[in-house]
């Protein structure tokens, strides 16, 4: 079997981070490889058969301390990793470390998964993220247009590149889907209430959508804790005159998002590209599609990647309000078929399975080797 070491955050499923490296790793053994996972010290992560973990990495941050701590996690991995074919970096923050552990001998791969991607090079220690980006075997953007914004400030990187878009399980949904008439007039968004998910685009566009549908609802799943963009769109709402058509449901776990799934007759997901950060995919889109929902997602940004316009679901211009209400309303009509794209969304989210992630991977890591 190959070993690689993986560097990350965690292996737990409620953050981006830590779900990318539980669904890969733990799909590593089946393929050859023996893992051994490095994360952070005290950090949440799932139990995963047949992987070897090691929780002691400091080095996350990137404030002053950082090469203080990048020494001593060097120093904590550099006996662990003997033996190693490769490094693959899960979570942009350890590219420095991957540099220290790397060598002639031992390559390394890092995954780039949107705005961390571009915002470490911004940071005081970016001379060493430049020097991790220049010694990387392969880097691996999540999506199109997170690898044309990296390469757009390194143009030197393209030869670098890899596209592995993300992925979704299949695991959960092996039960018959609801048809569209068995559904709510509902919409769900999922993720932390921020700019950059385009919760305020959402509810603008669905005051236009309760004038042909007065019983639309959109339920908003994902974290309060932005404070002033949080109020700022619960004022909106009221303004709108849509305060019964909006349901908050704070932070939610994975199975109660099922429920929700189960109702409604899109996700919407209008990202929005706010200065330097940007949506590197929109993984909800997909764990919307395996429960046969349609999804919306905006253009010039990851989410091109995860929406099959016109197939799996639907893609606007970011900020378009009219076009959003638009391909809201779509998915409420009666006379559109909504049972085939409910049937297409699901078709396509699974040709996009964490199965097919893993198997790139590995082609990368015989490749770099």
């Amino acid at each position: 079997m190959m070993k690689v070491a993986y560097l990350t955050t965690d292996l737990a499923r409620d953050n981006g981070w830590g779900r990318y490296s539980y669904e890969i790793i733990k799909r590593m053994p089946a393929q050859g490889i023996d893992p051994i996972v490095f994360s952070l010290r005290g950090a949440d992560t799932e139990q995963v058969a047949g992987v070897n973990r090691h929780p002691v990495l400091a080095s996350f941050s990137d404030g002053l301390l950082k090469p203080f701590r990048l020494m001593a996690d060097w120093f904590q991995v550099r006996s662990a990793i003997q033996g190693c074919a490769l490094i693959h970096c899960l979570a942009e923050p350890f590219m420095p470390l991957a540099l220290l552990l790397c060598s002639d001998k031992r390559p390394f791969a890092a995954s780039l998964h949107g705005t961390y991607a571009l915002s470490v090079l911004k940071t005081v220690w970016k001379p060493l993220y430049y020097q991790a980006y220049r010694k990387a075997s392969a880097v691996l953007p999540v999506s199109r247009y997170t690898a044309r914004r990296i390469t757009e400030i390194l143009p030197w990187a393209e030869a670098k590149v890899r596209i592995v878009p993300n992925g979704v399980s299949a695991d959960a949904t092996n039960e018959s889907m609801p048809r569209a008439g068995d559904r709510e007039q509902a919409f769900l968004m999922v993720g932390h209430v921020k700019p950059r998910k385009g919760v305020l685009q959402a509810v603008e566009a669905l005051a236009g959508v309760v004038q042909r549908f007065p019983d639309a609802v959109l339920y908003i799943a994902g974290a309060l804790s932005n404070d002033s963009y949080v109020t700022q769109v619960q004022e909106r709402v009221t303004m709108l005159g849509i305060d019964q058509n909006v349901r908050w449901l704070g932070k939610i776990p994975a199975d109660q998002l099922a429920v929700y799934y189960k109702r409604v007759r899109g996700l919407v997901m209008p990202s929005m590209n706010v200065g330097d950060s940007f949506e590197g995919f929109g993984l909800v889109h997909l764990e919307a599609n395996i429960w046969g929902v349609p999804a919306i997602g905006s253009r010039d940004c990851g989410n091109e990647d995860a929406v099959r316009d016109g197939f799996s679901g639907f893609l606007i211009r970011q900020g378009d309000i009219a076009a959003l209400a638009e391909a809201m309303m779509k998915l409420l009509d009666p006379a559109f078929d909504w049972d085939t794209m409910s049937a297409h969304a699901l078709e396509f989210a699974h040709s996009m399975s964490w199965d097919r992630v893993v198997d790139q991977c590995v082609s990368i890591y015989r490749e770099i080797v």
